[in-house]
C-alpha cells in the first residue's frame, strides 16, 4: 500500500514538472521579440490578476489564408522580425524558414472578420493562444489595462515557433 502511493504521488509531480519544461526551454533558448499589444477586457473571478494581450500584427494575415487555416482547423505561422516593435513578414499554414532577424509565433484563425466599412474591406481575426494572457502581481492588472495601447510585450519565441511572454514594457 505504501509504495502504491508513493508511485501515484511520485507519478503527479512528475506530470506537474512536465508542463512546466516547455516554456521554459523556450524562455531559455528563444529569440526575443516585441509585440504591439491593443486593450482587451482583463476581467475573471477565479484566474486571479492578469492582463489579456491582443497584437495587431495578426490584422495583417490575409483573409483568404486565415479562412482556409479557419475551415481546415490549421495553425497559421506569423513571421515577425526581432525589431522593436516587431513588424509583421509573412504568415503561412507551413513553419517558415527563418532569416536572421526573425521570428515566427504560432496563431489560431477565428471565425470572424473584422470590417473596415470606410474602405469596404475586411481583416482577418488572427489570435495568438500562447501569449494571450500575462499574470501579473495583485492589484497591477487594472494599471496595466489602461496603458496597453502604449505598451509592447516582451515575448520568447523558440525555433518551432512557440513562445512565452516575459514582459510587458513602454514603447
Amino acid at each position: 500500500m505504501k509504495r502504491t502511493l508513493f508511485i501515484a504521488v511520485a507519478l503527479q509531480v512528475f506530470i506537474m514538472v512536465l508542463v512546466l519544461i516547455p516554456p521554459l526551454i523556450v524562455t531559455g533558448t528563444g529569440t526575443h521579440v516585441f509585440l504591439e499589444t491593443r486593450r482587451v477586457d482583463p476581467r475573471e473571478l477565479f484566474r486571479g490578476d492578469y492582463v489579456i494581450l491582443d497584437y495587431p500584427i495578426g490584422d495583417q494575415v490575409p483573409l483568404d489564408l486565415a479562412r482556409e487555416a479557419y475551415e481546415g482547423r490549421d495553425s497559421l505561422y506569423i513571421t515577425v522580425t526581432t525589431d522593436r516593435p516587431a513588424t509583421f513578414v509573412q504568415a503561412g499554414l507551413q513553419r517558415p524558414e527563418l532569416q536572421p532577424g526573425q521570428a515566427c509565433i504560432v496563431a489560431r484563425a477565428d471565425e470572424s472578420v473584422r470590417w473596415d466599412w470606410a474602405e469596404g474591406t475586411g481583416r482577418s481575426s488572427v489570435f495568438f493562444p500562447q501569449i494571450s494572457q500575462y499574470f501579473v502581481p495583485e492589484g497591477e492588472g487594472k494599471e496595466l489595462e489602461t496603458n496597453l495601447e502604449n505598451m509592447v510585450a516582451e515575448v520568447v519565441a523558440s525555433s518551432r515557433c512557440n513562445a512565452v511572454v516575459v514582459d510587458l514594457e513602454l514603447l
